[in-house]
């Protein structure tokens, strides 16, 4: 049974890590405020995903 979660939690952080890469890869085209505004746009997310895991008791 722990074993599944290790291997969901291995999951999660490959998928997060490639997203990472993408997004990176991705940022070097946009320009100053196209940067500005998915850097915001990512903090929202963090900080809607933590609301979340809180909510959860996480």
């Amino acid at each position: 049974m722990k074993l599944d979660y290790i291997l969901y939690g291995f999951g999660i952080l490959f998928c997060l890590a490639g997203l990472a890469y993408l997004a990176a890869q991705y940022v070097r085209f946009l320009s100053e405020p196209g940067k500005l505004v998915s850097l915001l746009l990512t903090v929202a997310l963090f900080a809607f995903l933590g609301k979340y895991f809180e909510d959860l008791g996480w």
